[in-house]
This record gives structure tokens, C-alpha cells and sequence, in this order.
């Protein structure tokens, strides 16, 4: 048992819940901050409405304290005692006459400009005096001589504005706190709620044997959950077909090796019975023959395998001139054609007939097409490999001059293991299944045909480069 001091340290897994409720929490501490800063500019909103209120409230009763005495050139001491009651944040006053100048005044307030006309509404400026901020409201009252007119201004200090905005937002902030968090817990437990949903898909994988691979139930699944079920349906079904694929292969590999390894132990048997040489080299002989035919169907099955591979990474496609990998086979295999004395040529251009696919897989399908026309030619036949460009496709054909198949049974050729009645040459049936597998991965075609001296024409027809990617 491995020492837990030594087990790797897995990264903590994301948490839905948690991720969603700091989805939610940031948004929501954000509002909180906006909502104060609102708060407060509402709240210096109202107050400066209804303290502009009291202001003008102040001019007018200082226009009628003036009224009341007998004169507009002094203010009684109880008016100035009235207006300077407040120590902590007095109000100023201005008393102006057009021709007498200040008549009365705690402050040099400036004029307002425009200045106020007679019987029209007190006017409001924001000022500074002497470095303070104030608000100013100004009024014109009619003097004892009809070409004058005294100007009223009564001004205060912004402080107690201010003071009852920030109260105003310090006694409603935490009730807004108070909301966030209430709201915060009730999300807390409605998406654990929520969360919840996904117990019947849990449990739902979690009761499926090893070998049930069949879709997902979507009628317990929801909506968002969807295309997570069906990326793992896709991958149920890549799963089962790559253990239709194995167990396929093992049926295969069992048929095509069970016949050569029963020959083999019949000849050893044949061999220990009768000691004799002649007996023996004979039974060598057939050894030898058996175990290359097993060996033969053995590759041709692993390169099946690899052909019905549903994993593509292995090799990527890439652009392929197939006039240049035809004719450097054909050249390869001259030799084997010469000792099997057979005739084998190439037809075409020498390059220029470019496709994208797999190289390797390419040639693996001209190893199939060439070595089943050799082996049916027959002494003194003829094979000729042939690369043709056409308009959007480029044609591989591979023909021979052997008996030919019989047209009935051409829609047959492909299938794996299918050898067409009367054949009198050894062959596993799978050349050609392999050959329809490659052209299937590569978007192409298979096509047959009568050869010119009457034996069998394999035509493949390959995309043209960048047309299997536009398809």
C-alpha cells in the first residue's frame, strides 16, 4: 500500500455550488457598493432640495423682518440675533441697496448674477467665500425711493447637507447588507436544491453493468445537462464500437489462424510418426508454406485493425503525390513480379497526382491491390498499376490479366473473408475488405471493372487535394 506522504497531489475539483455562489456573490457585493453610492446621491439630492427649501424660506422671512422696521437702512438687533442664532453652522446675511451699497451684513456675500428683479422668485447659487462652499438665496424687494431696490442674500454652509446624506446612508446600508446576505442564503439552498436534479442521472450510471453501453435516459437529465449526456452517448458509442472492433478482430484473427495452426500440428505429427526424411523434408515443406500463410493473415489482419481504427491521430493527413507512391512501388516490387514471372508496370505521370490522406495507409492499400493481382495473374500474366488525375478526383487502378471475377459477384468483393466461388489460389479474403476500409477513411470510392486482357481492373477514386476537406 503506497505511503500517503508519497501520493500525488491531486488538484482540489471545482465545485458547481461553490462556483455558482461566487457568480452570484460578486455581482451582488457590486450592487451593494452601487446602491451605497446612489443611496448617498439621492439622499444629497433631497437634502439640498428641502435645505434650498429652508434657504429661501430664511430670505423671505428676513425681507419681512425688513418690512416690519422703519426703515430699510439698519436691521434691528433682534434680526441679527435671529439670523446668527446657530454658533456651530451660522447663516450669513447680505442687505444691499443699489445706491447705498451694504446696509447690513455678517458676511461680504458676493451678488448674484444675474441680479434678482423685483416681485420675481428667489434665486440660488452655489458660491465660495473665503475657501467655503456655499449656498446662496437671493431676493429684490422694492426701497423708499422708486429707483432703488434692495437686495436680499441669505447663504449657509453645505455641512449639514452632507452630514444628512451620510446618515441617511449609514442607517440603510446595512439594511441593504442585510437583504444581499438574505438573498445569499436562499440561493445557497436553491441550488442545493437545484443540484439535486442530477441524482437520478447519477444514480442512473452508477446502476449500469460493465458492458451497457446503450444511450442515456434523457427524460431524467435536465435541460443544461443535455449536451453533457450527449457527449457521453457519443462516447458510449465510440466505446462499443471499438469493442465491436476488438471482438471482431479476435473472431477474425481465430478463423483465419485456426486452419494453419491445425495443418501445423497435423504435419509435426506426420513428422514424428515417420521418421524418415523424405517424410520429414516433406512435412517441412508444408510447415513452411502453412506458417507463411498464417504469417500473412496475421498482417493482413492488424493492418485491417488498424484501418477500421476509429482513433484518426495516428497519422494525419497530408498532401500525397500518388503517381510518385505508385511508381516507386511498382518499382519495389519488380523483382518479386520478375521471379513469380509476371509482367508488372506502372501507367501515368511520374508525379503531379497530389490527394491528402494517410501515406502509410495509402501504400497499405496498393501492398493489397498489387500482391491480389500477382497472385491471381498466374505464370506469364501481366499487371499494370495505373495513376490517372481526372477533374476533382485522381483514379488508382490496379488490373491483371488473371480469370477475372464474375460480374454477380462484384458487389461482394470487400467483404471480409468473401473469396468468389471457383478461386483456386490461396488468399485469407481480406486484401480487398482492406483496401475498402482505407478508401471509406479517405473519401473515396471503390469501383470494378474487366481488365483489357480479361481479368479484373480495382479502381479507386481519390478527392482531389482540398476537395475531401471541402466536402
Amino acid at each position: 500500500m503506497p505511503d500517503p506522504a508519497t501520493r500525488p497531489a491531486w488538484p482540489r475539483p471545482p465545485s458547481l455550488r461553490r462556483r455558482l455562489l461566487t457568480i452570484l456573490a460578486v455581482p451582488m457585493v457590486l450592487a451593494w457598493l452601487g446602491s451605497g453610492v446612489l443611496i448617498y446621491v439621492l439622499a444629497l439630492h433631497y437634502a439640498n432640495v428641502n435645505y434650498d427649501r429652508s434657504l429661501v424660506d430664511s430670505a423671505r422671512a428676513l425681507e419681512r423682518m425688513i418690512r416690519s422696521e422703519s426703515g430699510h437702512q439698519e436691521l434691528s438687533p433682534q434680526v441679527r440675533i435671529l439670523m446668527e442664532y446657530d454658533s456651530a453652522d451660522p447663516s450669513y446675511y447680505a442687505v444691499r441697496s443699489h445706491r447705498h451699497g451694504v446696509l447690513a451684513s455678517n458676511l461680504d456675500l458676493p451678488l448674484p448674477t444675474p441680479l434678482p428683479t423685483v416681485g420675481a422668485r428667489p434665486r440660488l447659487d452655489s458660491i465660495a467665500v473665503g475657501g467655503r462652499r456655499l449656498r446662496m438665496a437671493s431676493l429684490a424687494i422694492a426701497a423708499d425711493d422708486p429707483a432703488d431696490a434692495v437686495i436680499i442674500s441669505v447663504a449657509e454652509t453645505l455641512r449639514e447637507r452632507h452630514a444628512l446624506a451620510r446618515e441617511i446612508l449609514v442607517g440603510t446600508l446595512p439594511i441593504v447588507l442585510l437583504l444581499i446576505a438574505f438573498v445569499l442564503v436562499l440561493v445557497w439552498f436553491g441550488v442545493s436544491r437545484g443540484l439535486r436534479l442530477l441524482d437520478p442521472l447519477t444514480e442512473q450510471i452508477a446502476q449500469r453493468r460493465a458492458h451497457d453501453l446503450s444511450a442515456l435516459d434523457p427524460s431524467v437529465v435536465p435541460v443544461e445537462i443535455l449536451p453533457l449526456t450527449r457527449t457521453i452517448d457519443a462516447l458510449f458509442t465510440r466505446l462499443r464500437d471499438l469493442l465491436d472492433l476488438q471482438e471482431r478482430f479476435i473472431a477474425d484473427a481465430a478463423h483465419q489462424l485456426r486452419t494453419p495452426l491445425a495443418g501445423l500440428r497435423l504435419q509435426a505429427e506426420r513428422a514424428l510418426a515417420d521418421p524418415r526424411p523424405d517424410s520429414v523434408r516433406d512435412a517441412l515443406v508444408h510447415v513452411e508454406r502453412l506458417s507463411a500463410g498464417a504469417g500473412r493473415a496475421a498482417g493482413q489482419l492488424l493492418a485491417l485493425a488498424r484501418a477500421q481504427s476509429l482513433d484518426e491521430t495516428g497519422h494525419p493527413a497530408i498532401t500525397v503525390d500518388l503517381a510518385r507512391l505508385a511508381r516507386d512501388y511498382v518499382a519495389e516490387r519488380v523483382p518479386d513480379a520478375l521471379a513469380q514471372r509476371v509482367d508488372l508496370g506502372y501507367e501515368g505521370p511520374t508525379s503531379g497526382a497530389e490527394i491528402d490522406g494517410d501515406a502509410v495507409m495509402l501504400r497499405e492499400a496498393l501492398v493489397n491491390l498489387v500482391d491480389n493481382a500477382l497472385n491471381y495473374a498466374g505464370e506469364h500474366g501481366s499487371v499494370t498499376v495505373a495513376v490517372t488525375p481526372e477533374m476533382r478526383t485522381v483514379a488508382l487502378s490496379v488490373e491483371d490479366s488473371g480469370p477475372g471475377v464474375a460480374e454477380e459477384w462484384w458487389s461482394r468483393l470487400g467483404e471480409r473473408f468473401f473469396r468468389p466461388p471457383g478461386s483456386r489460389r490461396e488468399g485469407s479474403g481480406l486484401g480487398l475488405a482492406i483496401v475498402r476500409r482505407i478508401a471509406d477513411r479517405h473519401r473515396a470510392s471503390v469501383g470494378f471493372d474487366r481488365g483489357r486482357d480479361g481479368g479484373l481492373r480495382v479502381t479507386v477514386r481519390f478527392p482531389c487535394r482540398g476537395e475531401a476537406a471541402s466536402a
